[in-house]
């Protein structure tokens, strides 16, 4: 790993540049560095993403290499290390002591746009509740609601947790959907495979947010499995239910 990039959060750039000039000293090459990517950076061994999830998220869609995520965030789900663990990353580095985290993108078809945590349909505030059909392979669903979250695995940890939705582990192959505000108690979340396409018809035009980022208003739209996917490069004592239990309390063992 010798071609280095580094992706970093605006008010983050002191912090970049620090680590910037310690790679430096380690002989490596900073292949580029930026705190905004628009086109595909395709020249790197792995990309060093500094941030929050959010500046991650705007980073994997625009990088094929491995990343390595430094939190500067508040949870950091895809962050493996803090920012203080920058000299024990480049020991790991050095000996080259990674596993690798492998996460799915998603797309919306109308648009191409790409998603890794989530797609969300939500209607304005001073809007009625909208009627929402969602069609798959096996049938459909309607939902009465505020609008409709569908997360990967990925993003499970985000918006469609705090809706009430599950906790899925990465390596499941599935995407979630999540009413928000449902007028009826039994609206719950739904867990579909990956493979489905997903269809979603709303009855007036809601604002269609993919991964944090506004696309305008749409009435249909459909969502799959895009042929794009991400490594994260973690640590070798990472593991999955550990950062669960550190950020969120979930699982914790409180009594030892």
């Amino acid at each position: 790993m010798k071609n280095i990039g580094v992706f970093f959060k605006p008010d983050l750039r002191n912090i970049a540049l620090r680590f910037a000039e310690k790679l430096k000293e380690k002989n490596l090459k900073i292949s580029f560095f930026s705190s905004e990517v628009k086109d595909i950076v395709d020249n790197t061994d792995v990309t060093l993403i500094i941030g929050g999830d959010g500046t991650v998220l705007k980073a994997a869609k625009f990088v094929s290499s491995p990343i390595i995520g430094f939190k500067g965030g508040r949870l950091g789900f895809l962050s493996s290390y803090t920012i203080d663990e920058f000299d024990k990353f480049l020991k790991d580095l050095e000996k080259k002591q990674f596993k690798e985290d492998k996460r799915q993108f998603f797309k919306v078809k109308e648009n191409n746009a790409l998603f890794l945590n989530d797609v969300v349909a939500l209607k304005e505030p001073h809007q009625k509740m909208v009627d929402i059909e969602v069609s798959f392979n096996d049938g459909n669903f309607y939902f009465h609601a505020d609008g409709l979250v569908i997360s990967t695995p990925t993003g499970s940890t985000a918006y469609s947790l705090s809706l009430g939705g599950p906790i899925l582990l990465p390596n499941v192959r599935a995407f979630v959907i999540t009413p928000i505000a449902p007028q009826f108690l039994a609206s719950r979340s739904v867990i579909l495979p990956e493979y489905e396409e997903i269809v979603v018809k709303t009855s007036f035009k809601t604002h269609l947010i993919v991964d944090g980022i506004d696309c305008g208003k749409i009435e249909r739209f459909s969502v799959e499995k895009s042929e794009k996917s991400i490594v994260i490069l973690r640590p070798f004592d990472y593991d999955f239910s550990k950062s669960i239990k550190e950020k969120m309390g979930y699982g914790k063992n409180y009594f030892k």
